[in-house]
């Protein structure tokens, strides 16, 4: 069953329109998101590879997931078709709207994540996302331990980040990202985080290594302004198709070839809440 309009957005607390990287108050910026978050080839490919790597880490359909930051819910629709009940949590009201206008099942919090979790209304979930959030931010541990009181102890905190500080470009600079992550220094944050357990980070987009080197390297060179809203262009069709297909060919080969070693443009990872507070002790 949906969930009715009027209950699917909470207002807790709220960014200033302004503080985004895009301008959510601009009708065609978010036409333009949308349309980017529908049908290009990286977000289309992202979400699958989100909804497998959650499946082999054994999270089952129905388990309560609360993705943060969900933008304008590219995740948390997907997600939320796969099965799962979903909360997105978002700081900007555009975003927001965007997103419970593309799922209709699941619900959002608009709250500025900046002030912190501790002013949302839930705990116990099974499952926190963080999808291409960390890499905006200066003290991401911080971050994941605020995201593992979310959940419950068994459950888990995953995301995704881009990968390779050699692809770093001008397009990361108008994201707003603070860096992109090699395997190690994300396996190093990760460790860092009290009360949990690295369960796996994985490399992925493994065939856009070499398309985005070469890309990023003439963007450094030649695209000195620009701005945030020259990412959302989709490549035509036949490419965007094409590079879907090599995408997902990658990923259905990976189930069988085991190669750690083989960096991708983005990282999955995993971690497990483990118990709190310990063994009680006998009475």
């Amino acid at each position: 069953m949906s969930v009715g309009a009027g209950e699917r957005i909470r207002v807790i607390s709220e960014l200033d329109p302004g503080d985004g990287a895009f301008d959510v108050t601009d009708d065609r910026v978010m036409a333009a998101l949308r349309e980017a978050e529908d049908r290009h080839f990286w977000h289309r490919t992202r979400n699958e590879w989100i909804a497998e790597r959650l499946r082999n880490v054994g999270v089952s359909k129905g388990a309560r997931i609360i993705e943060l930051g969900c933008g304008g819910g590219c995740v948390t629709a997907h997600l939320s078709r796969c099965g799962y009940e979903v909360v997105g949590v978002e700081g900007q009201r555009g975003l927001v709207e965007l997103a419970a206008s593309r799922a209709s099942e699941a619900r959002f919090w608009l709250h500025d994540l900046r002030r912190g979790v501790g002013e949302l209304p839930e705990r116990g979930f099974d499952v926190a996302g963080l999808f291409d959030v960390i890499e905006h931010i200066e003290r991401p541990r911080e971050v994941l331990e605020s995201a593992c009181t979310l959940v419950r102890e068994g459950g888990m905190v995953v995301g995704t980040v881009p990968a390779l500080r050699a692809l770093w470009s001008r397009i990361d600079e108008q994201s707003g990202h603070k860096t992109r992550y090699e395997v190690e220094t994300l396996r190093e944050v990760l460790r860092g985080v009290s009360g949990a357990e690295v369960v796996e980070v994985v490399p992925f987009n493994r065939a856009l290594v070499p398309l985005l080197w070469v890309q990023r390297k003439l963007v450094t060179r030649q695209d000195r302004s620009g701005s945030a809203r020259a990412n959302l262009e989709v490549p035509r069709a036949p490419v965007n198709e094409l590079m879907a297909g090599v995408l997902r060919a990658e990923r259905r080969l990976s189930r069988w070839l085991d190669t750690p070693r083989v960096q991708g443009s983005s990282l999955w990872f995993a971690i497990r809440v483990v118990p709190r507070g310990g063994v009680e002790p006998p009475t």
